[in-house]
């Protein structure tokens, strides 16, 4: 695989990011993230990121139903 087009989801402070593999190496090794996926082009991963706020959209649209239910 050729790691220096390669982008990365992480998630960091509760947010999704998308990051070249020169960022992601770049990162402080105090920094705390969760590496989600790896992607060969900046597109696949915009993709994927907006799938997954998408995802998060819907489960916290589904707590707040339960709590209007209430």
């Amino acid at each position: 695989m050729d790691f220096k087009n390669t982008w990365y989801i992480i998630e960091r402070d509760k947010k999704f990011e998308i990051i070249s593999h020169d960022d992601l190496m770049a990162l402080e090794e105090s920094t705390q993230y969760q590496m989600i996926q790896n992607y060969k082009s900046h597109h696949e991963a915009v993709k994927e990121m907006s799938r997954l706020v998408m995802q998060d959209i819907s489960e916290v649209n589904a707590k707040i139903n339960l709590l209007k239910k209430s």
